[in-house]
């Protein structure tokens, strides 16, 4: 798949060398009893006191084991994912707030991708309402500033670069209202020198993402850096599927790989749904309402000489994308093939082979340049090239 195929990440591999230090590889069968328990409960309505599984030592590390590293790879891959769309940050360390932070993973990854992108290792604040929790991330992550707060009582008394929550914010505002008027006091936290931004990431399903909707209308001030090729009314709002999310797919852990086998569905992809803000008169992405922009809101597929998927294009529109595959080398159809829902990417190819069909509802292209692939050039002259299927 994408760039989740991963070596291990030190933040990932910091978490499976933790809980293994509290639970060694031949006693993880005890805790596979606290992981169904686990896996049966986060769901979107969770129940009352749902989180005092933070406040048992062998629930926080059956969490750590089996949950924490889902949590790791959804908050790296969105933050790459927008990062891959914004200006160059300062050469300085970012500072980062990370909301119901648990444990610490998203923080991990946060770490991980900008010590990637920038050689810096960024200042780190964890708030939370758990005590156990913070001292694992403390443990974890020994540089972090430690708060302990209820995310409803909590005002940020400093700037952030990167303000970011991981199914934490809707359960501490579950009502549009009130977290809109959280999102708001965060936007007011990011600094000014920096391409700043809040990043939500919650569950991909009914609840949510309607609710993402109603805020990101709310929000039209601020420029959008997720998930979105535009400002415009979603597309997918009006089609019976219309939950939209991010997949991607990953190679689990060993002692992940062991505490979930008996688990229904797979354990090897993370779907979520995201939202990121950036404060008032911040950059915009790149490619935002760039008609030749889009982001894949399906899986690419195989017909009939041609390669199709559902994509969300920087002009608003929602169309079916189709791509010849003739014009195209084996290992390049394999590599469009193995794209995910979430990545995005220009129309490739020269100018005149882009065509819009049928009423603006097909889109045709001869490639993709994804956000994450360099020194391809668009526009070439494609003399081989044809339409003809």
């Amino acid at each position: 798949m994408t760039c989740c195929n991963l070596p291990a990440f030190p933040g990932r591999s910091a978490l499976e060398q933790w809980g293994l230090r509290r639970c060694p590889l031949e006693q993880l069968p005890r805790l596979e009893p606290l992981v169904e328990q686990l896996s049966g409960t986060f769901t979107s309505e969770r129940p009352e006191k749902f989180t005092i599984y933070l406040d048992y030592p062998d629930m926080l590390t059956a969490y750590a084991l089996a949950f924490a590293p889902q949590t790791y790879v959804r908050c790296y891959e969105a933050l790459t994912g927008i990062l891959r769309r914004l200006p160059d940050f300062p050469k300085r360390p970012l500072r980062i707030l990370d909301l119901g932070s648990g444990i610490g993973s998203a923080a991990l990854a946060v770490k991980d991708v900008l010590a990637e992108r920038t050689g810096l290792h960024p200042e780190i604040t964890c708030v939370d309402w758990s005590a156990a929790a913070l001292q694992a991330a403390k443990e974890l992550l020994p540089e972090a500033t430690i708060l302990q707060s209820d995310l409803t009582a909590f005002q940020p008394r400093d700037t952030y670069d990167i303000i970011l929550s991981s199914f934490a914010f809707n359960e501490a505002f579950p009502a549009p209202s009130a977290a809109l008027a959280a999102i708001k006091t965060l936007l007011d936290a990011l600094t000014l020198d920096a391409p700043s931004f809040v990043l939500l990431l919650e569950p991909a399903d009914r609840i949510i993402v309607p609710k993402f909707h109603t805020l990101r209308g709310a929000l039209q001030d601020f420029p959008l850096y997720a998930p979105c090729p535009h400002n415009k009314l979603c597309p997918m709002v009006a089609t019976q599927d219309g939950v939209c999310h991010d997949v991607r797919s990953f190679k689990p852990e060993r002692a992940m790989t062991l505490l979930c086998r008996n688990l229904r569905g797979t354990i090897a992809e993370v779907k979520y749904s995201l939202l990121a803000f950036g404060r008032k008169g911040g950059p915009e992405a790149s490619g935002m309402n760039d008609p030749d922009f889009l982001r894949l809101v399906g899986p690419i597929n195989k017909a009939k000489g041609l390669l199709t998927c559902r994509v969300c294009m920087g002009d608003g529109a929602l169309r079916r994308l189709e791509i010849p595959s003739s014009a195209l080398s084996t290992d390049r159809r394999h590599h469009l093939l193995n794209r995910e829902r979430g990545d995005c990417a220009w129309l490739s190819g020269a100018l005149d082979v882009r065509k819009i069909l049928q009423q603006g509802t097909i889109q045709r292209c001869a490639d993709l340049h994804f956000t994450d692939e360099e020194n391809i050039q668009l526009d070439e002259a494609m003399d081989t090239f044809s339409f003809t299927i």
